[in-house]
């Protein structure tokens, strides 16, 4: 074989695989649902943004600066609210967890499906998960239960900062979604548990970014369909739908199932990838936010004494 047959069989393979490697990118970025399917019209409001923040003591470290950090950098922002069982900060309003329509004890129970005995031992139990799952509940029920809160509710994680300005809406009002890159296979299992049409809509792309934009009329629609499917109230619900073989581990995710409910329902919500990172010192803030990163999350069980 001449030399120059040789370099045009290598120029057509890379053009090949060029070919290939962009078919895989547009299919990674495509969402797997029809989008002719029929798709709702969500009265979506203007108001301004109220930001929820639940916290336990474990997150003090970072809450102070998360708050700091959604004021000066998130726009259009209105009220902050911490959700804890005692106050834990005076850079925002707090808002007692008590007055939610269940507590740890409750989550426990239908999490064990009414088994006492055993919900009393998780409850108790080192380690155990029901505070993680108990966490997502109140971000759900939120902008129901907070009084006079906006109809845009971004559900913020107290061990989240952002270092750069970020836009949470689109010009037409609805959300601007950050995709994550998590893939675990219980959430999207309880997701479809609870709603059995919902499934995963972009292969590569997961809610899970630690931190999303509520919209009231998305929610109540999302609730709605749960309790078409099952009868009770959406939080037992979200509780007895978890694999018995994951309430020790992760076994649902309040930001998969909004995040893929809305996508779903709307045609016009959008995907808006920001830079963000997970990191173990707050000591890198400075050099992150000159790299353009909007946001990071320092997670008290990766992160280092300073």
């Amino acid at each position: 074989m001449s030399k120059r047959t040789n370099l045009i069989l290598q120029s057509l393979l890379f053009v090949s695989l060029f070919i290939i490697f962009l078919e895989g990118v547009k299919f990674f970025q495509t969402p797997f649902f029809d989008a002719s399917c029929p798709k709702v019209h969500y009265p979506l409001s203007n108001d301004r943004i109220d930001v929820v923040i639940p916290c336990i003591e474990k997150d003090l470290k970072t809450l102070d600066r998360c708050i700091e950090g959604i004021l000066k950098y998130g726009e259009n922002i209105n009220r902050v609210v911490v959700v804890s069982s005692k106050r834990l900060t005076d850079k925002a309003e707090w808002f007692d967890d008590s007055r939610y329509p269940f507590d740890k004890e409750a989550v426990a129970l239908a999490l064990c499906k009414g088994d006492e005995k055993k919900a009393k031992e998780y409850l108790f139990k080192a380690r155990s998960r029901v505070g993680w799952y108990y966490q997502q509940l109140l971000k759900l029920y939120a902008p129901f239960v907070i009084p006079a809160i906006s109809s845009n509710v971004l559900i913020l994680d107290a061990d989240t900062i952002f270092i750069n300005p970020v836009q949470f809406q689109t010009e037409s009002l609805e959300s601007n979604f950050n995709p994550g890159r998590e893939w675990h296979k219980p959430y999207y299992t309880h997701m479809k548990r609870m709603i059995p049409w919902l499934y995963r809509i972009y292969p590569r792309y997961s809610g899970i970014a630690h931190h999303m934009l509520f919209q009231k009329p998305v929610l109540e629609d999302l609730f709605d369909e749960i309790s078409r499917y099952h009868e009770g109230e959406v939080w037992k619900i979200f509780c007895n739908l978890v694999d018995e073989d994951h309430l020790n581990y992760s076994g649902a995710s309040e930001y998969e199932l909004y995040f893929n409910f809305a996508l779903s329902r709307c045609n016009l919500m959008k995907i808006r990838p920001l830079k963000w990172r997970n990191i173990d010192t707050l000591s890198s803030l400075d050099a992150l936010q000159s790299q353009g990163v909007h946001y990071v999350s320092c997670h008290s069980y990766m992160r280092k004494e300073e």
